[in-house]
C-alpha cells in the first residue's frame, strides 16, 4: 500500500528557509516509511519547484502537487515546469491541477472566473498534447497554446502523470 502526506506550511518559523524546511519534512516523511509527499500551491512558494527540489534531494520519495490552480497559469509554462520536475526527480513527479476558488482567483489575478469547466478542458487538452508529444497547436474559446519550437524536456520520462481535482459534474466531464 502506498501512503503519502501533504506538506504545508513548510516553515512555521518564518525566519527559516521555506525550501530547506520542505526538504527536511520530505526526508522525515521518507524516514517514517511514507512513499510520497504532496504540496499545495499557495501565493508564497511555487509547489512545482519545491516538489522538484524535494524529489531531487530525497531519493526514492514520490512527489506531487495537490493542487496547482489553472487560473493564472498557462499550459505551456505548466508543461515546462512539470517536465523539469519529472526530469529532476527521475520520473517520480505527479502534477495535480484544479480550478481553484472563484473568490481567490478573481481577487488575485483580476480576471473573471467565467466558464471554468471550458477553461479546464482547454487547459488539459493543450497540456496533454505538450506532455505527450512535446508540441501543441491549440486555439480554443478561453486560451491559445502554440509551441514555436519543441517543448519536450530531456529526461522527463515517463510522461508526467496528471491528476485533476474535479469538484463538479462539468469539471469531471472536462477532465474525462
Amino acid at each position: 500500500m502506498s501512503i503519502g502526506i501533504a506538506l504545508s506550511p513548510f516553515a512555521l518559523d518564518q525566519s527559516a528557509n521555506a525550501v530547506d524546511a520542505a526538504v527536511d519534512l520530505g526526508r522525515s516523511a521518507a524516514a517514517a516509511g511514507l512513499s510520497s509527499v504532496w504540496l499545495g500551491q499557495t501565493f508564497s512558494h511555487d509547489s512545482l519547484l519545491v516538489a522538484a527540489v524535494i524529489g531531487r534531494e530525497v531519493p526514492g520519495i514520490e512527489v506531487g502537487t495537490s493542487v496547482v490552480p489553472v487560473p493564472g497559469r498557462h499550459p505551456l509554462l505548466v508543461a515546462s515546469q512539470a517536465q523539469t520536475a519529472q526530469a529532476a526527480t527521475g520520473g517520480r513527479f505527479t502534477l495535480g491541477l484544479g480550478l481553484g476558488a472563484r473568490a481567490l482567483s478573481e481577487r488575485a489575478f483580476g480576471g473573471p472566473f467565467d466558464r471554468p469547466a471550458t477553461r479546464l478542458r482547454e487547459f488539459l487538452t493543450a497540456l496533454r498534447s505538450i506532455l505527450d508529444t512535446g508540441a501543441v497547436d491549440f486555439r480554443g474559446e478561453t486560451l491559445t497554446a502554440a509551441t514555436p519550437m519543441p517543448a519536450a524536456v530531456a529526461g522527463a520520462t515517463p510522461t508526467v502523470p496528471v491528476l485533476v481535482a474535479a469538484m463538479g459534474p462539468r469539471a469531471l466531464s472536462a477532465t474525462g
